[in-house]
């Protein structure tokens, strides 16, 4: 079965309904995604090229992999999302290398933006996040979410935002009738 672009955004957008926690995971998935990608870009992996092996680190793979798994899902979101997630994780192994320190704030951002999520899951939401049935979809997909949600705000993709919101009313019916 195929992965499609609609199909994965309907099933964050089931989680992630409600304007408030919406605005909250607009900050925070940026948040926790760049800190995650710093942290990890201090992982290096030992090749014999020192030139390339600066920058051949855990966050720059992760960093690789998102953005091949986005040009999958949508070619032109892949192609935005690409050189931000490559540049950012490059300045990350520069400042990890060179200013250590900053991994304590990497390490800082990562659980204040995961403790204000799970805020916004329980106070405005009032439902348990989506890694909590599909961990490695919802890590993944979450920051491709917060772009698609950018560009639906300015009026992009308009067609898909209807079939999305359409399909994601009705699982949010389904979830809320199971809870009563």
């Amino acid at each position: 079965m195929a992965i499609n672009l609609e199909d994965q955004l309907v099933f964050y957008r089931s989680y992630h309904f409600n304007t408030i926690n919406v605005l909250i995971h607009s900050v925070f998935v940026p948040t926790i995604m760049f800190s995650s990608f710093g942290y990890a870009t201090n992982v290096r992996i030992p090749i014999p090229i020192p030139h390339l092996a600066k920058y051949l680190n855990l966050g720059v793979l992760g960093s690789l992999g998102y953005s091949l798994f986005y040009l999958y899902l949508d070619f032109i979101g892949g192609a935005l999302a690409t050189p931000i997630l490559m540049i950012s994780s490059i300045y990350f192994t520069d400042l990890t290398l060179y200013s250590p320190e900053v991994n304590k704030l990497l390490i800082a951002a990562f659980v204040i933006g995961w403790l204000v999520q799970f805020i916004g899951h329980g106070v405005f939401e009032k439902r348990a996040p989506a890694l909590l049935d599909n961990l490695l979809q919802a890590l993944v997909l979450a920051p491709f979410f917060i772009l698609f949600e950018l560009f639906f705000l300015l009026g992009f993709r308009t067609d898909l935002k209807k079939r999305v919101d359409a399909r994601v009313e009705v699982n949010i019916a389904n979830f809320r009738a199971k809870k009563k």
